[in-house]
């Protein structure tokens, strides 16, 4: 009976595993921050494979809000797409460096607005290897299972 609950508890696992996305985006920036009068930033990321980088661009209402908040992308040989303003857009990238540049005005009462942004990888076609823990719980039940079925047929159990 233990066995027939083990095997079952496997296969399930087996079949959650195959039913899960093959790979997922990673975060490659998530922040939220303070524009005082007029700012720009700029960061870099090194990307190592061709994928779809996205970019969620914020106004946050706090204190003022920010006028003109925009943001863009290079890359050493230029522009890569068009500005955008507060929204989520998508960019296919090869590989190689990328620079996101982004700038506003908090031009109010008290010269100070709160962006968020958050910058997302997804690799074309490379899977992502599954967590550790994953591999750790389908090894121990291996083990239980295999435990299982070596103990001999006239032997009590605990």
């Amino acid at each position: 009976m233990k066995a027939r609950v083990l095997a079952t508890t496997m296969l399930s696992v087996a079949a959650w595993l195959l039913l899960t996305p093959e790979s997922q985006a990673s975060v490659l920036y998530d922040e939220a921050g303070f524009i005082e009068g007029q700012q720009s930033f700029v960061q870099s990321f090194d990307i190592t494979s061709a994928g779809k980088l996205t970019i969620s661009l914020s106004n946050i209402p706090w204190l003022d809000t920010i006028s003109g908040l925009d943001c863009f992308l290079t890359t050493s040989t230029g522009l890569l797409g068009a500005s955008m303003s507060a929204g989520t857009e998508s960019f296919n990238v090869d590989p190689g460096m990328i620079y996101a540049h982004w700038f506003g005005d908090a031009a109010g009462q008290y010269g100070i607005g709160v962006y968020g942004l958050k910058i997302q990888f997804q690799p074309n076609g490379i899977p992502v290897p599954l967590p550790g823990s994953l591999l750790l719980l389908l090894s121990g039940f291996g083990i239980l299972f295999g435990w299982q079925r070596s103990k001999s047929p006239g032997e009590p159990t605990a």
